[in-house]
C-alpha cells in the first residue's frame, strides 16, 4: 500500500501516527465509508477554490454540503471552484493519481479552511484520501487537527441529515414553499420563491404538437404545417433521423425522409414536443445544470430508455416513443428553477461543483428550496402532459417505485445510472437498480448492450443537444 511520495513525505515530516487502511475497487468516498462501515461524517474531502489571489483548499466531511456564500464570507474573498479537470490536474502533478484529492495543504503549500464538524470528537478517528486510489489514511481527529495546524478551522457545512430535519416538519407543496425555504435557505438566496407558485403557460407551437399527439391518423403534412412556424425545429428532426440508432441507410436530407423514411409520426412529435417545451425556458448556458449539460443529458437519456423500452419482454404496454418523451422531459424542473430565479440557479451551479460527492437532492433543497422532480411534475401536471411522462419525471430517482405507469420511471431511472458510466449523468450512484432491472425482464448485458448502441451515435446526438439548446433563430438545417 504505496503513498504518493508527497503524501508520505509530509505525513512523516509531521510526525503524528497514522495507519493505512486498504480501500480497491471503490469511486467516491461515500462508497469507501459504505464499504468501510464508517460514518461518511468521518472521511474528509477536498475541494480546491480560486480567485485572483490563488488557490484556497476547504476540507469538511464528505457527505456535508459546502456552503459557498459562507466560507467566502468567512474568508473576505470572492472565490470560484476549481472544475473536475482543474482539479485532477493540480492534483496529478504531485504525482496522485487521478481523482484522488488527498486534503492536507501543508504538503501542497496552499492555504485551507477547514470545518470544525471534522473534529468535534476529538477521539474519534477521522479518514481521508491517501492519493493513489487504493488507500486511505486515517488518525485521531485531534492529530488530524494538528496536521492541519495553519488551517482556519470554522463552521461552512451543513450535513444534510440537519437538513431533512427541517423538511420534516413540512409537507412540500405550492402553498408553504415560501415558508419552508425561510427557515433553511441562507438570506441571500430567498428572493423570488414566490414566482414558482406561478408556472409559464405551454407555448403554442407545442400545444398544436399536443393536438396532434391525440388526434387519429396524423400525417407528414400536418406535422410540417407546424414546423413552418419554427423553422429549428425541422432541423432538430434531421439531426435526431441521422443517428445509427435508426439503422437507416440512406441519406437523411429533407424533413420529409426523417419522418417516413425514419422516425415515423410519433417519435417526430415526441421529439418536436420536448423542443417547443424547451424553449419557454432560459436558462445559463454553463455549469453541471446549465442549458448545455441538460440538452446532452436529456437526449441521451431518452435515446437510452427508448432502446431499452425494445428490450422489455413481450406483452408489454411500454411504447418507446413514449419512453423516449419521457427521458427528454425527466429533468425539466431544472428549467422551471432556473427560468424562475436565475441568480439563484447561479450559485446552484456553482454549489453543485464544490459538492460532488453530496446527494444532488440534498444540495438541491440547501440551495434552491425545492427539487427539481416536484416542480417538473407540477409543470407537467399544470401543462396535462400524459400521464406517463408525469410519473418518470416524479419518480426518475426511486428505485423502489411501484406507483401506476413505474415502467417508465423506471426506465429513466435505469437510463440515468448507465450514462453515469460514460460521464454524462449526474446520478451519484452508478448500481443498476436491482428491483427495476427485474421488474422490467431487463438483465444487466442487455443494458450494457444498449448503452453501446446509444454509444455509436455521440456525434449525431451531440449535434442535436447543440440544436436544441440554440434559439430558434441561431439554428439552421444542414443537408447533405
Amino acid at each position: 500500500m504505496n503513498l504518493p511520495d508527497v503524501v508520505r513525505f509530509h505525513l512523516d515530516r509531521q510526525g503524528f501516527p497514522y495507519r493505512l487502511i486498504d480501500c480497491p475497487s471503490v469511486e467516491s468516498l461515500g462508497q469507501a465509508a459504505a464499504k468501510l462501515g464508517i460514518s461518511p461524517r468521518q472521511i474528509a474531502r477536498t475541494v480546491l477554490l480560486k480567485d485572483t489571489a490563488g488557490l484556497v483548499m476547504a476540507i469538511l466531511p464528505c457527505s456535508y454540503i459546502l456552503d459557498f456564500s459562507m466560507l467566502c464570507q468567512s474568508l473576505r474573498r470572492d472565490l470560484d471552484p476549481l472544475y473536475g479537470i482543474e482539479t485532477h490536474r493540480f492534483f496529478k502533478q504531485y504525482g496522485c493519481k487521478t481523482g484522488c484529492h488527498p486534503p492536507l495543504p501543508g504538503a501542497f503549500a496552499i492555504p485551507a479552511l477547514a470545518d470544525a464538524s471534522l473534529v468535534a470528537n476529538e477521539d474519534a478517528e477521522i479518514y481521508f484520501d491517501g492519493g493513489n486510489g487504493d488507500v486511505l489514511v486515517s488518525m485521531q481527529a485531534a492529530d488530524f487537527r494538528n496536521l492541519l495546524a495553519t488551517a482556519r478551522w470554522e463552521r461552512f457545512a451543513v450535513s444534510p441529515e440537519d437538513l431533512d430535519a427541517l423538511l420534516s416538519q413540512q409537507t412540500l407543496t405550492p402553498q408553504n414553499l415560501v415558508n419552508l425555504t425561510k427557515r433553511y435557505t441562507p438570506a441571500q438566496l430567498r428572493e423570488g420563491i414566490e414566482a414558482i407558485t406561478e408556472l409559464p403557460v405551454m407555448p403554442q407551437t407545442a400545444q398544436w404538437i399536443m393536438a396532434l399527439r391525440a388526434k387519429p391518423n396524423v400525417t407528414v403534412e400536418d406535422i410540417l404545417q407546424v414546423v413552418e412556424y419554427d423553422p429549428s425545429l425541422a432541423a432538430q428532426v434531421v439531426y435526431w433521423a441521422r443517428s445509427p440508432l435508426h439503422g437507416y441507410q440512406g441519406p437523411v436530407d429533407s424533413l420529409e425522409t426523417a419522418i417516413q423514411s425514419v422516425l415515423g409520426i410519433e417519435s417526430t412529435l415526441n421529439l418536436l414536443l420536448g423542443s417547443c417545451m424547451g424553449q419557454t425556458f432560459h436558462i445559463p448556458v454553463d455549469g453541471p445544470v446549465g442549458l448545455q449539460a441538460f440538452w446532452r443529458r436529456s437526449i441521451y437519456c431518452a435515446s437510452l430508455a427508448s432502446e431499452l423500452a425494445k428490450l422489455l419482454p413481450e406483452p408489454t404496454q411500454v411504447k418507446p416513443g413514449l419512453a423516449y418523451l419521457c427521458g427528454l422531459l425527466h429533468d425539466f424542473g431544472y428549467l422551471v428553477l432556473g427560468h424562475v430565479f436565475p441568480a439563484r440557479f447561479f450559485l446552484f451551479n456553482r454549489f453543485l461543483a464544490v459538492n460532488r460527492s453530496v446527494p444532488l437532492d440534498a444540495v438541491e433543497r440547501y440551495v434552491l428550496g425545492v427539487e427539481h422532480w416536484h416542480i417538473g411534475a407540477w409543470l407537467m401536471q399544470s401543462w396535462a402532459m400524459p400521464e406517463e411522462v408525469i410519473a418518470a419525471v416524479r419518480w426518475h430517482h426511486n428505485e423502489d417505485c411501484t406507483q401506476p405507469h413505474a415502467e417508465y420511471s423506471n426506465l429513466v431511472l435505469i437510463a440515468n445510472r448507465l450514462l453515469r458510466h460514460i460521464g454524462i449523468d449526474e446520478e451519484p450512484n452508478p448500481r443498476l437498480p436491482a428491483l427495476a432491472m427485474f421488474t422490467l425482464g431487463i438483465t444487466r448485458e442487455q443494458a450494457i448492450e444498449a448503452l453501446a448502441r446509444v454509444q455509436a451515435s455521440i456525434v449525431e446526438l451531440d449535434s442535436l443537444s447543440v440544436a436544441l439548446r440554440l434559439p430558434a433563430k441561431s439554428s439552421s438545417l444542414e443537408t447533405g
